[in-house]
């Protein structure tokens, strides 16, 4: 019995050292311990896909969309989270207009807006590290 509990511990021991071996390998073929990362982490470098829809017509860019009731609302939809900034007076919006954020992931759908015969500009930056930004899109909403 003592002799299996020493065999037991000396194949422990072994084990132990060969994976702080293969551990130190790794990380000198990294270069440093700096350089070396257990979990690397995917980097987000796609814009979001961002989408105004209002009485449950698409707003799309440069066309103009009729509508019977004024005002009416504007909803947002984005394909991450992502902040939404946008004008309703034909101004390019920058991150410093107005904004709803789309806090879900995933084909989510953000607050609404209520606007009048407008000219909406929008864009959308996705909430990872690079913060990805959507190109500006401009949409004429009118009521007949």
């Amino acid at each position: 019995m003592v002799l299996n509990n020493i065999a037991r511990k000396t194949v422990m021991n072994i084990a132990r050292a060969i994976l702080i071996l293969a551990a130190s390998l790794i990380i000198t073929a990294c270069g440093s311990v700096d350089n070396f990362e257990w979990f690397p982490s995917a980097s987000d470098t796609t814009a979001p896909t961002v989408s105004a829809s209002i009485a449950g017509n698409a707003v799309f860019t440069n066309h103009t969309t009729h509508v019977a009731t004024l005002p009416a609302n504007v909803i947002f939809t984005a394909s991450e989270a992502t902040t939404v900034y946008y004008t309703t007076n034909g101004s390019t919006p920058d991150t410093s207009s107005l904004f709803v954020n789309i806090s879900s992931s995933s084909g989510v759908t953000g607050p609404q807006i209520s606007v009048t015969n407008t000219i909406l500009k929008f864009f959308g930056i996705d909430h990872s590290d690079n913060k990805n930004q959507s190109a500006v899109q401009t949409g004429t909403i009118k009521s007949p």
